[in-house]
């Protein structure tokens, strides 16, 4: 024996069992790459292409989101049983690729890669992570086990939790058995399977009776491994793959943060060409898109923080893209099917999303749900398959510039009143800093209304130079857009840009959130570049410059928007505007706020809850003992005050816009 430490490979194997081992991985290998083939054929160029165009981009988001696993860790438990689990696996892996090397290169030269130094760190090593990878194996199936409701109890994943297990453990008394046998002096470095060969000699068991059992153990191990990476391609394990290449791309691929592409362009399109938008098909959805079905780890999280799940909806932004993942294996075998007809997708689980964006913040390798659930949106609202109360808010935005089919006198009748409280036209008052958009609500809405006329009584006593627009506003169409009207949205979103185009770098203050993403957001696609400020975020310099203070001391908490906490990243803004009154935050706030349900056009028409999402959110308002529920946004304040009529608790507690306590 030598007596350098080094790699002893295919030990206590009878001779030719390495070239055994490569006829019996033949069969394995070619179901690997076969399914391999599936799915590079799908998206492996067009990834390759997105990588190559933005590689720092890539690697940077690589790095936040696959190596660091940044999204994964915020829930401590699951997050370090995913830790064990994926960095125990690649240890492993590339374990067992350095073994590779070390036989089939090095010693077919005459030389050594795993001997001295390097290969007792490597023993070590691969002893250290085999125990993660155990911890994160047991407490996966713990969690199954006990429950956990966001995991499905599905038969693929204890076949390869069990599997893992089964490579794991007789890994460890594989190496128990080799050192017990051996008795190698360098066993410590291998200090579990030097425990292991230590259990056996105190058993008492016979070295020649152990040579055999461990050929056996060591094909049961060698055949387990070979099955779950020909399994591989095929099952949910993929996305161990999938998701590290389709993280990196979350910036970087040709979409629309959070929400959706754009289909087309009004102003580009030929009169003659063929307009589709949406997909009916599975094999209709883009690469990138392909390559996100597959990088669903099914973890249930986007589930979890789904408002519309939680509010009894058939909708399961988890279950959409698991649904869609099955389906596009499916249509390989039988060929693609109508999603619709065939039922993969229904109308009612489609429009109870509310497009907070939830389930894109939560999941963990930046999967936008939202893309497919607009995409389909989008198919059916061109077929005019809209439920009635749809088409009619469609058709009064269409016939009257607006979603509730009022005059546009009404909207004159709005500007009427704020120029009554000393508000001035752009016309009247071109040398204004501030342009204040007021949307469809504060137009034609008396309680929204409300929200301008305070925030004129702000702007003008802290001596703030704006204007109004006038009756040229109309609405920004993004309601339209949410409900799948891409059209109708655009030929809005073209006349307001030629509308505020000619503002000429002045600063646009909104009060809603819906507006605020359109206008700073979803505009620069057709040619608008501007400075959007929401209210929120003026309130809280104008306080932090000592220009404005509550009018009294009150408890409040703060209902944040999704469109602006989760969608533009305003969190801290508002809260300084709250500065000096007693905030009691509720649990959900800030990037983990809970929507109020008015989202994704559900403000308009009825969609069926068991429990609507407003009154949970309340009943969570409630838990705090807050005197107010401070709302950023007209669709919350409605949606908000409504549930508090609904559940008697008008006498208990208030909802008021932030603009309301100045």
């Amino acid at each position: 024996m030598s007596e350098v430490p080094a790699r002893e490979n295919f030990a206590l194997l009878p001779h030719g069992t390495e070239s055994l081992m490569y006829i019996v991985l033949i069969p394995f290998a070619a179901v690997f790459l076969y399914g391999l083939y599936l799915k590079l054929s799908e998206y492996g160029i067009e990834a390759l292409r997105a990588i190559a165009r933005d590689p720092v981009t890539w690697i940077r988001n690589v790095m936040r989101y696959a190596v660091a696993q940044r999204r994964i860790v915020r829930e401590l438990g699951p997050g370090l049983m995913h830790l064990g689990l994926s960095y125990g696996i690649l240890a492993l892996f590339i374990g067992t690729v350095l073994v590779a090397i070390d036989f089939d290169l090095f010693e077919r030269f005459g030389g050594k890669l795993l001997e001295g130094a390097a290969y007792l760190a490597f023993e070590a090593t691969l002893d250290l992570f085999g125990l993660f990878l155990l911890y994160g194996l047991l407490v996966g199936l713990a969690r199954h086990y006990a429950g956990v409701k966001r995991l499905r109890n599905r038969l693929e994943y204890y076949s390869y939790l069990y599997g893992l297990l089964f490579i794991g453990v007789t890994g460890y008394l594989l190496e128990g058995i080799r050192l017990h046998v051996t008795q190698v002096p360098w066993s410590s470095y291998s200090f579990i399977g030097n425990s292991v060969s230590v259990a056996l000699a105190s058993m008492g068991l016979e070295r020649g009776w152990l040579s055999q059992v461990y050929g056996w153990v060591w094909w049961s191990h060698a055949v387990v491994a070979f099955g779950l990476v020909a399994a591989l391609p095929f099952t949910n394990l993929l996305h161990s793959v999938v998701a590290v290449f389709y993280s990196g791309l979350s910036h970087t691929a040709p979409r629309f943060p959070t929400v959706a592409n754009t289909p087309f362009k009004l102003q580009e399109l030929d009169e003659s060409a063929e307009i589709k938008v949406g997909f009916r098909k599975v094999t209709e959805l883009s690469w990138y898109q392909k390559m996100g079905l597959d990088a669903c780890t099914d973890c249930g999280r986007c589930e979890a923080v789904c408002p519309a799940f939680a509010a009894g909806t058939p909708l399961s932004p988890r279950m959409v893209v698991q649904k869609l993942r099955e389906e596009l294996w499916a249509s390989r075998r039988r060929g693609p099917r109508d999603v619709f007809e065939d039922g993969v997708l229904t109308y009612e689980e489609l429009f109870a999303c509310t497009t907070c964006g939830a389930c894109v913040e939560a999941c963990p390798v930046t999967i936008s749900p939202l893309e497919y659930i607009i995409e389909a949106r989008r198919a059916l609202t061109f077929e005019g398959r809209l439920e009635k109360r749809a088409v009619e808010v469609l058709t009064s935005l269409g016939r009257t510039g607006n979603m509730y089919g009022l005059p546009p006198s009404s909207r004159e009748d709005a500007v009427a009143e704020l120029r009554a409280l000393g508000a001035k036209t752009v016309d009247e008052n071109p040398e204004a800093e501030y342009v204040y958009w007021l949307g469809c609500l504060a137009s034609f809405d008396p309680r929204a209304r409300n929200i301008a006329k305070k925030m004129v009584e702000i702007m003008t006593g802290c001596g703030l130079n704006f204007a109004i627009l006038g009756p040229v506003e109309s609405c920004t169409g993004v309601e339209a857009r949410r409900i799948g009207e891409e059209g109708r949205f655009q030929e809005l979103a073209y006349a307001n840009v030629e509308v505020l185009k000619p503002l000429n770098g002045k600063k646009v203050v909104t009060h809603c959130p819906h507006c605020f993403q359109a206008l700073k957001n979803e505009y620069r696609e057709f040619g608008l570049e501007l400075e959007v400020i929401h209210h929120s975020v003026l309130l809280g310099r104008l306080v932090r410059e000592g220009r404005l203070k509550a009018r009294e001391a009150l408890s409040v908490t703060l209902h944040d928007s999704c469109y602006l906490a989760r969608h533009n990243g305003i969190v801290d803004e508002p809260r300084e505007a709250l500065a000096g009154l007693d905030l009691r935050e509720m649990n959900r706030r800030g990037r983990w706020t809970f929507c109020c349900g008015g989202g994704g056009g559900n403000y308009w028409y009825e969609v069926k809850r068991v429990k609507r999402e407003s009154v949970q959110r309340i009943e969570e308002a409630l838990s705090t003992g807050a005197e107010v529920v401070v709302s950023e946004c007209p669709f919350c304040l409605a949606m908000l005050e409504d549930a508090v009529r609904v559940m008697g608790l008008e006498g208990r507690l208030k909802v008021r816009d932030i603009s309301e306590l100045f």
